[in-house]
Parts: structure tokens; C-alpha cells; sequence
């Protein structure tokens, strides 16, 4: 048994732009083999390749094992989907999600990302009052409107079927009654059947595609090479919220553990008792408030970090600081919302020198190292 099709056979080879007999002498075969594995289904030249062959082939050509997604796309290209996620607002998905946008543009490679995040639609709204149309190629990343893409092919029956249920859910009839408590998902639905781009047709032109989608698991899950998801190190909220994200989208993967999800440390502050600020402070009792309070702040990051290490997921070796926050609030001084740091905005722009943007490197670095570790662990023949 195959584990690819004749025609999808002859579709990644000629998307790797290789003869027939290019393709063969690369993993050692005759050129006759390979036809036959290219070979309608029926037909009496037809020979099934054997996975160990399809997998060498396909380590041999960089391309994932097996090379679907897991909504049954083809990946011709190799394009990478990234997704850098949460449950709980305001612990820094989108600008982290932006910023390494934007590094992998500085690398040479083809980049988008497509977003309902609501910061999102407000600078959309910025670019369209200043010149009229937001164009989602007109910078170095490219930005798609989650609404205006079909992420995979039975998305909008999904939604409709999520529709009837809630309708059901709610024993409403009146019409009215209806479109009034629906409306947004009403919407969705109609934006979804009138999408003027597609995941299949995006994957295609993207070296990678950045998912920068609110609450959206079963999506996540079905797309991603890559799930990052955030822990807030000053917030013990992030890590609760973290604990639902694993546990449900665990269920969605059919109680079977995620294998490349992983979590991320931001607004981590390690600090000492306070001791280097007390030069700039003159009373006593004011020294010792100021070293309480540290020692307390500090006393809850660890308490946070704790818990975030007892989540059932690797971590990433990177931590974002609070430098991140620090060249922010810099670049936003005398500046208003419109003019300040906003969606589209990366540090690596604005402080390119600063750790924060250090930090945007090095975390592009180790996400680019684990999509490499799984693809290669996927692709391990196993006993």
C-alpha cells in the first residue's frame, strides 16, 4: 500500500521540478521503476512504492513525511505554518507572531500571515482611512484577513454545521431573533463562501505562513507545523489558560499528546533583592518598601515559571523579556495611537540593536530547529 497516489506522485515531482529520471537516480532506482510508480492504479505497470522509498525520497528532497498537511493539502513547496497562540489576551501573540514575520523576511524567505486578531482589523482600518485600501502585499510581510481565506476545504460546511447547532442549542425560531444572536457567525459564514484566497492556494507561494488566529484549536491543530503557545511569566492566568489550551486541544488530537507544541516564557523578569536601586533612593524606609516590593515581584515570577513548568508540554529555551514592553513604551513616548507602535510594527524596525530584538533571533532560530527535530522524528521509520 502507498502511502501517496500516482497523480499526487507526479505532481510533487514536477513541483520539485525533477524528470523521471531525475527522481529515480536520486534515491538509486531506474528510471522504469519510478514510472511505474507513477502509473495509473489498474494499470499492469503499476507498482505501489514502498514507504521506506517514499521516505528516503522525500529526506533526499527536503520535503515533509508524509507530504500532507493534515487537512489533506498536497505540500508541494515545503511551506512551514507557524502558529503562535494563546487562549488569554494581552501576553504578546501578535507582536512575537509579527516579529518573526518579519525576521524571515530579513532571511530571504516568502512570508504572510493571516490574522483575526482585533489589533489587526483596527490598523487595517488605519491604512484604509489614509490612502483608501489596505493592500495585503504592500509591505515585506504579506497580511491576509482570516476571514478572507478558505483555510481548508470544508471550512465553510463546518461553520454551518456549528451554526445549526447553536440555533438548535438556543430553541430560538423568530427569524429576527436569530440573525440578531448569530449575526457574527452569520457573517463569517458569507465572508467564508466568497473568500478570494485559499490555504491551498497560499501554501504555494509562501515559504512560510504565520497563523495569528484567536481560540481557534481545531484550526490550529489541522494546519500548523509548529504550535507555540504563550505563558505570560507575571500572570498565573496565562498558565491556567495554558492548561485548558493543552487539555482540550489534546481531545481534539483524539487524547493523543501534540507533538509539536511547545510553550514560551514572555515578560520574563529575573531580579535580584533590589539592592542596585537603592542608590537612588534616600530614605531607609523607602529602600526597604523598594526591596520588598522586588523581592515579592519576584517571588511571584518564580511561582508562575513553576507552574508553567509543570505543563505536560516542552518549553522553548528561549524567553522573551520585558525588553520587549521597555523598546515599546520608548518608541510609543510623544506619540499617538495612530503613530505608535502598532500591528504592523516590528522591533527589529524600531530597535534593531536592542535585546528584545536579540531575543526575536535567537526564538526564530530554535522555532526553525524544532519544525527540523519533528519533521525528521516523523519521518524516522519506526520498527
Amino acid at each position: 500500500m502507498s502511502l501517496i497516489s500516482p497523480d499526487d506522485l507526479r505532481s510533487l515531482r514536477n513541483a520539485l521540478r525533477l524528470t523521471a529520471e531525475q527522481a529515480a537516480a536520486s534515491i538509486g532506482l531506474k528510471e522504469r521503476t519510478w514510472q511505474s510508480y507513477e502509473a495509473p492504479i489498474g494499470n499492469p505497470s503499476h507498482r505501489s512504492m514502498k514507504v521506506i522509498t517514499f521516505q528516503r525520497f522525500c529526506q533526499q528532497h527536503c520535503v515533509p513525511f508524509p507530504p500532507y498537511s493534515n487537512d489533506g493539502r498536497l505540500l508541494l513547496n515545503n511551506c512551514k505554518v507557524i502558529s503562535i497562540t494563546t487562549l488569554k489576551g494581552g501576553v504578546g501573540k501578535s507582536p512575537i507572531t509579527v516579529n518573526v514575520a518579519t525576521e524571515l523576511t530579513r532571511r530571504g524567505k516568502r512570508v504572510a500571515v493571516i490574522s483575526s486578531d482585533m489589533m489587526f482589523d483596527l490598523f487595517v482600518g488605519f491604512d484604509v482611512k489614509k490612502s483608501g485600501f489596505f493592500d495585503p502585499k504592500g509591505r515585506a510581510v504579506h497580511y491576509y484577513a482570516e476571514e478572507e481565506v478558505e483555510l481548508y476545504k470544508a471550512e465553510v460546511n463546518d461553520l454551518k454545521h456549528e451554526l445549526s447547532e447553536k440555533i438548535s442549542e438556543s430553541a430560538l425560531t423568530d427569524s429576527e431573533e436569530i440573525e440578531s444572536r448569530f449575526r457574527y457567525l452569520i457573517k463569517k459564514i458569507a465572508n467564508k463562501k466568497s473568500a478570494p484566497y485559499s490555504m491551498m492556494c497560499l501554501v504555494a507561494e509562501y515559504d512560510y505562513i504565520l497563523l495569528d488566529i484567536n481560540k481557534e484549536l481545531y484550526k490550529t491543530l489541522l494546519l500548523s507545523n509548529i504550535i507555540v503557545l504563550v505563558v505570560d511569566n507575571s500572570c498565573m492566568m496565562s498558565v491556567w489558560a495554558a492548561e485548558h489550551f493543552c487539555e482540550d486541544i489534546v481531545k481534539l488530537n483524539g487524547n493523543e499528546p501534540v507533538a509539536n507544541l511547545y510553550t514560551l516564557v514572555t515578560n520574563h523578569a529575573p531580579g535580584g533583592d533590589g539592592t542596585e536601586f537603592l542608590e537612588y533612593i534616600d530614605e531607609d524606609d523607602e529602600g526597604a518598601a523598594a526591596r520588598k516590593y522586588i523581592i515579592e515581584g519576584y517571588k511571584h515570577q518564580s511561582r508562575v515559571y513553576s507552574d508553567a513548568r509543570q505543563l505536560a508540554v516542552p518549553m522553548l529555551r528561549t524567553f522573551m523579556t520585558k525588553a520587549h514592553a521597555m523598546e515599546t513604551e520608548k518608541y510609543n513616548r510623544g506619540r499617538d495611537a495612530k503613530e505608535g507602535y502598532g500591528y504592523f510594527d516590528s522591533l527589529l524596525d524600531i530597535a534593531p540593536d536592542s535585546l528584545a530584538s536579540d531575543e526575536i533571533r535567537r526564538l526564530t532560530d530554535e522555532i526553525l530547529d524544532c519544525i527540523v527535530k519533528d519533521f525528521h522524528a516523523a519521518a524516522t521509520p519506526t520498527s
